[in-house]
């Protein structure tokens, strides 16, 4: 069966993800094409390790629960975890599209039903899973078939889940990475989209051997990005490994004070989560 980490990046990357959802809806976004790179079982059910800032994160009150929290628990109420196509399908609320990638057999064969079913429902315009790497899938022809029938002033969002990004590939490159070459495809996949683009890169590092720490990995995917005409909008830390990197293009400008709340805002939303009990 398919596991999750169940960490505090996960926290991070979905707590960012939800909070990008709904200042779109706010700002009546009237629909979403949604692309991910890395699209997990819709729901996992086999954790690797505790974390206790997760843990807390499960069973926070109702009351001072986060778009985030509400969805997950929804979703998953004692168990488990969602993918973010699952949080997409529950916080979005407007027209949508997903185009997801995944190369686990086993996943592949959780997400198939889920997906089916998905392409059902009266607001989803399009919903495909492609088995295998997304570099051989997310290309401009895919992209902008998802967006056929998203209505005037959709977004698109594709979400970037990898184990590491490289700014330069080290010689037992895999997959499961993501390199400068993955952005220039991406921005060649993108060149031609209609409306606002938000790309969300959650990436891990340490800064070891073959790592590199999270100011070159900025450095380098800015520089990338913005030479295709997205702007850096913001970074979410959790702490000097994890981060999700935020870029937008022809995204209105009315969302600029929103994005850049975010930073501050999970900070202040994760730090209790954080806290050792006192005994």
């Amino acid at each position: 069966m398919p596991d999750y980490k169940g960490n505090a990046g996960h926290l991070m990357q979905h707590w960012t993800l939800c909070e990008l959802l709904d200042i779109a809806q706010k700002k009546q976004t009237p629909g979403l094409s949604f692309i991910d790179a890395h699209a997990m079982a819709p729901l996992a059910d086999k954790r690797r390790r505790a974390n206790a800032a997760f843990d807390r994160a499960r069973v926070c009150p109702p009351n001072e629960r986060s778009v985030y929290q509400r969805a997950w628990h929804y979703l998953a109420p004692i168990s488990g975890y969602p993918n973010s196509a699952a949080f997409v399908n529950r916080v979005w609320e407007n027209h949508f599209s997903l185009l997801l990638c995944e190369t686990d057999q086993s996943t592949i064969d959780e997400l198939l039903p889920w997906v089916g079913g998905v392409r059902n429902l009266q607001m989803c315009t399009y919903a495909e899973l492609f088995p295998g790497d997304w570099r051989g899938t997310i290309n401009k022809e895919q992209v902008n078939h998802a967006a056929e029938g998203s209505p005037e002033g959709s977004v698109t969002l594709v979400s970037f889940d990898p184990d590491m990004y490289y700014p330069i590939p080290p010689a037992n490159a895999t997959n499961r990475n993501l390199y400068p070459d993955d952005l220039t495809q991406t921005l060649a996949a993108l060149e031609i989209v209609n409306g606002g683009v938000i790309i969300q890169m959650s990436t891990y590092s340490r800064g070891r051997r073959n790592e590199a720490p999270q100011n070159e990995v900025i450095h380098s995917a800015n520089e990338i990005l913005t030479g295709g005409g997205f702007d850096p909008a913001v970074v979410v830390r959790l702490n000097g490994d994890m981060m999700s990197l935020i870029y937008a293009r022809q995204v209105p400008y009315s969302w600029a004070a929103q994005l850049e709340d975010l930073p501050q805002r999970f900070t202040y939303w994760i730090a209790p989560l954080r806290r050792r009990r006192r005994r």
